[in-house]
């Protein structure tokens, strides 16, 4: 449900106000910034420049973040003025010039509101970007460390596996305690994807995403080294799998979709339904979500519907970023006795007292009771095979429920 689900008018006017302000001076930023650094990239600056330049000095993975973010910074203005375009475009709006700028203004709500106002939030409030967090917390951190790894070739295997463990973690965590669910369902809010989701965040989560990095990469030896090239690579990659359909209609990337997460991977991600309820929660390489069962490949048969399964109204800012926090506070404050208000807290997101029916795992699950076939990937494929060698039955082309993900394999 929604806590405010009808904004009163003063704080609606003032939310589309800023949101007016901040559209027209991001965009300023956005094009004018693409521009100079397009136009210095003709005399060899620019991003020519950051491309080759590292490339001199054999720092080669700074050259391939700089071509993500070249491809990331052209494809979020592509986005964009596609969209501004087929807007007004549109004829369906017009009626007449007030209300044909009311429908315009409000298919603009509905698709950036909520991630222009998140970015000016996440500039304004008093938030420490990851980065930071990193080396104020490290110095404490190492003090638990009983081995470093070198930089040689495994090494750096090693380092970006534990690197994507830790995110894993992370990320898994986000969406099974309610908690820490509120910080992170406003990223989860938009009822479409583009890539300035990418810039909807609560402000505090990023304490606790470095917390977690942090306490698996220090104690499993990951060179400290390695942490700025980890999270560079990292933080291009995931900006660019929010590329919305309109930009990279299949975002399967043809074999590469084998390799690592896509932009199809993370539509799932951020897909509320049923099949795809809390599923590939990796970033970049998707090895975590194959060992742990929770890699989930888009199927044509179900079209990806976006956002959170709670009633929202995506241009009401206020209840998309605090909405969730809110409505923890009101469970708490009416549970009985003080365990039922802890377990409100550490409990997954839908679960109450007396049932656990709403739950992600639960509708999932109860989903793929009656549609197996959907939720199998190339992990559950490879352990039917094992287990029909060992028990010396056939394969047989339907799954049983053990294979499914999400339920324990016995």
């Amino acid at each position: 449900m929604s806590f405010t689900k009808k904004l009163n008018k003063p704080l609606r006017i003032a939310e589309n106000v800023v949101f007016l302000c901040g559209f027209v001076f991001i965009m300023y930023s956005l094009i004018s910034t693409y521009g100079v650094y397009m136009y210095r990239s003709i005399k060899g600056e620019g991003y020519l420049g950051a491309i080759l330049d590292p490339i001199k000095t054999h720092l080669y993975y700074v050259s391939a973040v700089s071509i993500v973010i070249i491809v990331n910074a052209t494809l979020v203005l592509w986005e964009i003025m596609v969209f501004i375009v087929k807007t007004l475009k549109d004829k369906s709006h017009v009626q007449g010039k007030a209300v044909g700028y009311k429908a315009i203004f409000k298919k603009f709500s509905i698709r950036y509101k909520s991630t222009f106002l998140g970015l000016l939030a996440s500039r304004l409030l008093p938030k420490v970007f990851l980065v930071h967090m990193f080396w104020v917390w490290l110095p404490w951190f190492q003090k638990f460390q009983f081995f470093t790894t070198g930089l040689n070739w495994y090494s750096w295997i090693y380092g970006y596996l534990c690197w994507e463990f830790s995110a894993w973690l992370f990320h898994f965590s986000s969406h099974r305690i309610r908690l820490l669910w509120c910080f992170h369902s406003p990223h989860h809010g938009p009822s479409e994807l583009n890539m300035t989701v990418n810039w909807i965040h609560f402000f505090a989560e990023s304490y606790y995403s470095t917390f977690v990095r942090l306490l698996v990469l220090i104690p499993f030896g990951v060179n400290q080294g390695m942490f700025l090239a980890i999270i560079s690579i990292d933080a291009a990659w995931g900006i660019f799998i929010h590329v919305s359909e309109d930009a990279l209609k299949d975002g399967r990337l043809g074999f590469l979709r084998h390799l690592v997460i896509t932009p199809s991977h993370h539509r799932v991600h951020h897909a509320k339904n049923h099949l795809y309820l809390d599923t590939n929660f990796a970033n970049v390489l998707p090895v975590w979500d194959w060992v742990m069962g929770t890699l989930q490949p888009i199927r044509e048969e179900i079209k990806a519907e976006y956002g959170i399964m709670r009633e929202l109204d995506v241009t009401n800012f206020s209840d998309l970023y605090f909405g969730e926090l809110l409505l923890l506070w009101r469970d708490i404050k009416n549970a009985d006795g003080i365990r039922n208000k802890f377990l409100h807290i550490f409990m997954p997101p839908g679960w109450t007292p007396l049932s656990t029916e709403k739950t992600a795992l639960v509708l999932r699950q109860k989903f793929l009771e009656t549609n197996p076939e959907l939720g199998l990937t190339s992990r559950e494929r490879i352990v039917t095979s094992l287990k029909s060698r060992f028990s010396g039955d056939k394969l047989q082309d339907e799954p049983d429920a053990t294979t499914i993900p999400g339920i324990e394999i016995k």
